[in-house]
């Protein structure tokens, strides 16, 4: 018997495909029913910030305005090592770093990204913003409707190979102020769910992910279904950046990753306050 249908948002991405693969399986051995959403990050943000989800990966960024709903689980977070979202044009610049981007149209993908949020950071408000969706924003800029755009997910590997140039790369820059991993996604869970109910659900989206590792092959093929035509060697590498101890445990490194980016944020007046942060 189902105990609960939950509304799982997952995003349409390689890795985040790859921790999805078990988990159905693994909500049913207790007695729990998966309706999956898959979307793209900002679009699960918003459905996030409608409550519209009871078990979401969401942009950390986002975590300030769901803090009052959702609680972020230890798992399925995502961090960079020193590399992540980054800002490139199609012309070899004469100068890197924020300050290149002062008075430029730079395409971003979402105001509540994790990518947006260390952009403004480091950049502040000296560019001029342009929403699209993550998929546009690379040939936005090669019909040279916006000066740059800040790339994220695959196109983070495949940047150099289509002819672009990086501009600035917020997550370089981060790893060398912070020297703490470059929190990017994470995973959320309301907070009005029966205890009982958000304890299993965290179990399982671990065991999940731990299948993944133990059935890698078939993972990684149900994961090429939202690799928008990467090869599987980049798909794997893709994987293997975004799928590792740290999406198994976030930590204390992770957690003090998310808590030094909301300062900043705050800081920043991006945030109206850094939120109190409890893992599940």
């Amino acid at each position: 018997m189902v105990r609960r249908r939950l509304r799982i948002g997952q995003s349409a991405d390689p890795d985040d495909a790859f921790m999805a693969w078990g988990l159905e399986a693994q909500l049913a051995e207790r007695d729990l029913a998966a309706e999956m959403v898959f979307d793209d990050i900002q679009t699960l943000n918003q459905a996030a910030l409608r409550g519209d989800l009871d078990l979401t990966a969401i942009s950390v960024g986002a975590y300030p305005e769901l803090a009052d709903e959702y609680r972020l689980l230890r798992c399925g977070a995502s961090f960079g090592d020193a590399y992540g979202p980054l800002v490139v044009t199609t012309s070899a610049p004469d100068a890197i770093g924020p300050g290149a981007l002062a008075g430029l149209r730079v395409a971003i993908p979402g105001t509540h990204t994790s990518a947006r949020m260390l952009l403004r950071i480091y950049a502040g408000n000296t560019y001029e913003e342009i929403q699209m969706p993550f998929d546009r924003i690379m040939d936005a800029v090669l019909q040279g409707e916006v000066d740059a755009g800040l790339i994220i997910h695959e196109g983070q590997l495949t940047f150099e190979e289509q002819g672009f140039h990086a501009l600035f790369e917020p997550a370089a820059e981060w790893d060398r102020v912070e020297q703490l991993p470059v929190p990017l996604g994470a995973v959320a869970i309301r907070r009005d769910l029966p205890d009982d109910i958000q304890q299993d659900a965290a179990d399982a989206f671990l065991r999940g992910i731990h299948a993944g590792f133990a059935n890698m092959d078939t993972a990684l093929d149900f994961a090429a279904g939202y690799a928008r035509g990467l090869s599987r060697d980049v798909l794997e590498e893709y994987v293997n950046r975004y799928v590792n101890a740290a999406t198994l445990d976030m930590g204390d490194r992770g957690l003090r990753a998310i808590r030094r980016l909301f300062e900043l944020a705050a800081a920043r007046q991006l945030v109206a306050a850094a939120p109190a942060i409890d893992l599940l």
